[in-house]
């Protein structure tokens, strides 16, 4: 069903673990973020409104905007979260994989930012390879359709082509890893290599990354209920009624959970899986038909020799 060895990837993420606390305190910083911005939200509308009778009935509108408005920034540093986060911790499990031998405690988190550094040293252009290498994998959803799911273009079929579009979309952070493994050194020409052998493979890393996703997805519903009766706990003596706040802010932090370990070990299974594959093919001299039947790969083609920011 699965060809990932789950067990492997949590001991390769406990051989890492001074960046995975670096990794949680950053996803919970993240959420105390969302906690300000709320908080924030809700004192700035209700002092706007101090004049009115019953200004304190702002708040809760005040709330909302500070929540969407913090989560609206969340989208916008999609990259900048991709450069010192994700890629970071994948070039350790890049180098775990590869039986180098790595610092431990700080000196992990100055190596994996060195790492960064030497593989991916232009944000903007780093920026411009995942937006293209997700356009490839969107591209690769449509040739490959799953033939147990409904095709067709009626409704169904649709939606299951967004779900398999953005369940594929997920494999971007494995592909931007093999770069830390390829040996070359424009990331475009990597990320290129990988998707011609993610092309060749694209049924087992689909099913695959849908396993893990679930996996990341049912730690959080197990987080969910014990994050939620903690801040219930929390704020039962404030003398307010919470409304569903407790429930948001309880998810907000099972997020900060499964980002932080439920993510990592899943990137750490599919790089597993991945490695062996693309070291074996990639370079081979099998002709990839990917320029003819996905023109976000032409573009990507191209680009190779051009990554300097």
């Amino acid at each position: 069903m699965w060809d990932f060895d789950l067990m492997a990837a949590i001991r390769a993420i406990e051989k890492s673990m001074a960046y995975v606390l670096y990794r949680l305190g950053l996803c919970l910083g993240v959420a105390f973020g969302y906690l300000l911005a709320t908080l924030g939200g809700a004192g700035t509308l209700v002092g706007f409104g101090s004049l009115e009778k019953n200004a304190i009935s702002l708040g809760p509108i005040g709330a909302i905007i500070g929540f969407i408005a913090f989560a609206f920034l969340m989208t916008r540093i999609r990259t900048l979260w991709l450069r010192i986060v994700d890629l970071p911790q994948l070039g350790i499990l890049a180098d775990q994989w590869d039986g180098k031998l790595l610092p431990s405690a700080r000196a992990l988190l100055n190596y994996a930012k060195e790492r960064l550094d030497g593989a991916y040293n232009s944000s903007s252009r780093l920026n411009e390879l995942d937006q293209s290498v997700r356009e490839v994998l969107a591209d690769l959803s449509k040739q490959h359709p799953c033939p147990k799911l409904q095709s067709g273009e009626g409704l169904g079929a649709q939606m299951q082509l967004q779900i398999t579009t953005r369940i594929a979309s997920l494999n971007h952070r494995t592909l931007l890893a093999w770069h830390f493994m390829s040996g070359h050194s424009d990331p475009w020409r990597s990320a290129a290599e990988a998707l011609e052998v993610y092309d060749r493979h694209f049924p087992s890393m689909l099913r695959n990354r849908a396993i893990l996703t679930a996996f990341t997805w049912i730690g959080f519903f197990l987080a969910l209920p014990l994050l939620q009766k903690g801040i219930e706990i929390l704020v039962s003596d404030i003398p307010i009624h919470m409304g569903p706040w407790p429930f948001i802010f309880g998810g907000v932090f099972s997020w900060a959970i499964k980002a932080a370990f439920f993510d990592a070990i899943a990137e750490a299974a599919m790089l597993d899986y991945f490695f062996p594959i693309a070291r074996r093919e990639a370079g081979s001299p099998s002709e990839s038909s990917l320029v003819q039947s996905s023109p976000a790969f032409a573009v990507l083609q191209s680009k190779i020799g051009g990554f300097e920011g």
